[in-house]
């Protein structure tokens, strides 16, 4: 198909004043298309034949619209009865047009809105653009149309009535009706109202679609609200979402307009949440997934707060332990309760929408935590949470022995004199996530930033950079902390550089602490470009030696005498901060007393003991162990365990552990450490001394051997005969 020619885009000499009158925001866009730059100089508009072809209509705006404004000002004048004198009118509304122009110009720039000359004749006619061209002024959309259309039409007609009619108490009626009929464009409105009323009349009566007729399309300037819009739209919704869709983006253009469209959106927004709950679309809540719903990255605190409601509720429909579920419902209710006063206390438009919106959510959740309540009141509670970090919502009752580690963070954080940077080492599954999630409650008076690595599947340095300054942003707004600056611009390194400087010039905020999980994946992000991985740690190294309230902490498996030198070489003054399995006091604890509501006697202490043999605190083993004998204890209806069933759930405990833990325990064991841990599993003694110095660190480090040369994990022996 042969590609249009961009002249046929443009608009005609006519109808380019019918556009720069009517819709001069669609025609900004439109010239912007076309490779026509609005406010550039007259002379610069002579490059392409489309710019000429611009300017030739412009000047033909010039000569021929100012008589026919005139001529029509002139008979609109007749109409009401004046006596007129056409030379003075045509000589009003030119000089009216001027000083619209000019008064459109200062507006719109004292408010910081779009520019354009094709806006200048929403503030008069051809005349006023004219000039606007030839001193290459750009013209305001907002309030720059409002007090443009006022001093420009309006003065000008308002000027042609007091030249043309005799003086008096009636020039100045004149003048004053003159003034405000222009400035809310009545004379157009008088034909937009019945328009307006007739083609909804005929969408309710017939059930044809009949919103594309809706002034609102061709009307960019309307001052006046029109009625039956909202409901045009609401009707239209269900049928043609992408014309509902043209209708709300055209309300937002015109100001009179604007609020039957907030109204509009909200009430179709209110509609799609009340839907969802009737579905139980827990998923699409937690997504903001649907045809009115905002994006996620956009959502304001509405619905931000909703998508974190439709989390939790979507945690409480995927977990089997009634338990955790009522911490879920909990959750999601203590959300629910605090939009809805939030938005009792909000003078916003859509805030009583919202409310109503919010009801029908709050039943479910009502009713599903009495379902979840008589069941939860027939079994023991399950606190316990392998697999899942542990964070200040849930599992905080369960974080137990990491004292030691919480307070050398704190020390060195608390040490204003000298950067240092921290590395947070420990094997998988040893609780390091967890730990940093919880710094936050440990550490109140600093601003803690989590970013897991592994979790944000960025691929380039720039999207790395966008999607840190996020995350920091969003929990600082999360943590009610004072709102972290955008990134500025440049290169997405240099840009984040301005940033953390920015960052610790901050005297709101005590300390930023930058907690990095799963470090070592930094460098997949720079395939092939270890210059730009090399720049990255500079700037690391750099925010570690010079800045005082920006400190840095990474978390991961292995420290960096095992990896590439360029690690060590980039972080300096390095704290190495080591976490491992938990002390047998902390595990007897753990599982006896995980929470303040579990019963004294369910894990009794000989329990405990034989589940801190057979994993010698391995936190992630221990928990999954305590969590399996409760679900054992439910499922047979018991209340309290015995020694015996820590050996009928170590089968599962193997099962659910191998995909999870051990098998990739195994497979990333280099071969001699395996060889030794294969041996300690046959009950064969082994002579630590004995082995190659780096086969003993990797054994020692990782907790799979203890000081006296046993299994560090004695429940991965009985992994290891399963699978030999």
């Amino acid at each position: 198909m042969a590609e249009r020619d961009p002249l046929d885009q443009l608009p005609g000499t006519w109808a380019l004043g019918w556009w720069m009158l009517m819709r001069p925001v669609s025609l900004h866009h439109r010239l912007l298309g076309l490779g026509i730059e609005p406010i550039a100089r007259p002379w610069r508009l002579l490059g392409t034949r489309v710019e000429r072809a611009y300017l030739a209509r412009m000047a033909g705006l010039l000569f021929l619209g100012t008589p026919v404004l005139a001529a029509l000002t002139s008979l609109l004048l007749a109409a009401l009865g004046f006596e007129i004198d056409m030379g003075r009118v045509a000589f009003g509304v030119a000089v009216g047009v001027a000083v619209g122009v000019a008064v459109g110009v200062a507006f719109g720039v004292v408010y910081g809105v779009v520019y354009g000359v094709a806006f200048g004749v929403a503030y008069g006619v051809a005349f006023g653009v004219a000039v606007g061209v030839a001193c290459g002024v750009g013209f305001g959309v907002a309030v720059g149309v409002a007090y443009g259309a006022a001093f420009g039409v309006a003065l000008g007609v308002a000027l042609g009535v007091t030249l043309g009619v005799v003086g008096g108490v009636a020039d100045g009626v004149a003048v004053g009706v003159a003034f405000f009929a222009s400035y809310l464009r009545l004379p157009i409105y008088a034909i937009e109202l019945p328009w307006q009323l007739l083609a909804f009349a005929i969408q309710r009566a017939t059930g044809r679609i009949t919103l594309a007729q809706s002034p609102v399309f061709h009307h960019e300037l309307s001052f006046v609200p029109l009625p039956t819009l909202t409901r045009h739209i609401l009707d239209t919704a269900p049928r043609d979402q992408a014309l509902a869709h043209r209708a709300l983006d055209a309300c937002a253009i015109a100001p009179g307009q604007r609020r039957a469209g907030r109204r509009a959106l909200a009430l179709l927004r209110a509609r799609e949440l009340e839907d969802l709950a009737k579905k139980s679309a827990f998923q699409s809540l937690r997504d903001l997934r649907g045809a009115w719903l905002p994006d996620p990255a956009s959502a304001d605190g509405t619905f931000a707060a909703l998508a974190e409601v439709g989390r939790y509720l979507r945690s409480a429909e995927l977990t089997l332990i009634v338990s955790q579920r009522l911490e879920q419902l909990a959750a999601a209710a203590q959300r629910l309760r605090g939009l809805d006063n939030a938005l009792l206390g909000s003078r916003d438009l859509e805030s009583p929408i919202y409310r109503v919106a919010l009801a029908p959510w709050r039943r479910l959740v009502e009713r599903w935590t009495k379902e979840a309540q008589a069941e939860a009141d027939r079994e023991l509670p399950n606190p316990f949470r392998p697999g899942d970090p542990l964070d200040l919502e849930f599992g905080r009752e369960v974080f137990r022995g990491r004292e030691p580690q919480v307070a050398e963070i704190e020390s060195i954080l608390g040490d204003p004199s000298r950067g240092a940077s921290m590395a947070l080492i420990g094997a998988r599954r040893c609780g390091k996530t967890s730990l940093l999630k919880m710094l936050p409650l440990k550490l109140p008076d600093a601003q803690v930033v989590f970013f897991d690595v592994q979790a944000h599947p960025v691929d380039s340095p720039a999207r790395l950079v966008a999607a840190l300054v996020r995350v920091a942003q969003e929990q600082a707004r999360r943590d009610r902390r004072p709102v972290l600056p955008d990134l500025p611009g440049g290169a997405p390194l240099e840009a984040l550089a301005g940033w953390l400087e920015r960052l610790d010039g901050l005297t709101a905020i005590g300390r930023i602490l930058f907690c990095f999980d799963e470090f070592e994946r930094w460098e997949a992000l720079f395939p092939g470009e270890r210059r730009a991985l090399l720049q990255f740690l500079g700037l690391i190294r750099a925010t570690i030696q010079h800045r005082r309230r920006v400190r840095i902490l990474v978390s991961g498996a292995a420290r960096f005498d095992e990896l590439d030198g360029v690690w060590s070489d980039h972080f300096v003054n390095l704290r190495t901060i080591t976490i491992g399995h938990l002390d047998q006091a902390a595990v007897l604890g753990l599982l006896t007393r995980p929470s303040p509501g579990f019963p004294a006697d369910a894990l009794p202490e000989s329990v405990a003991q034989v589940v801190w043999g057979r994993t010698l605190g391995q936190p992630y083993l221990t928990q999954l162990f305590g969590q399996l004998i409760v679900e054992r204890l439910n499922d047979a209806g018991r209340r309290a365990a015995e020694v015996a069933d820590c050996a009928a759930v170590e089968p599962q405990v193997l099962d659910r552990a191998a995909s999870a833990y051990l098998s990739q325990l195994v497979q990333a064991a280099p071969a001699p450490a395996l060889r030794v841990l294969e041996a300690l599993a046959r009950g064969e003694s082994v002579d630590l001394e004995s082995l190659e110095r780096g086969t003993r660190r990797y054994l020692r480090r990782r907790g799979l051997v203890t000081e006296a040369g046993g299994l560090g994990i004695p429940v991965l022996g009985a992994f290891l005969m399963r699978e030999l």
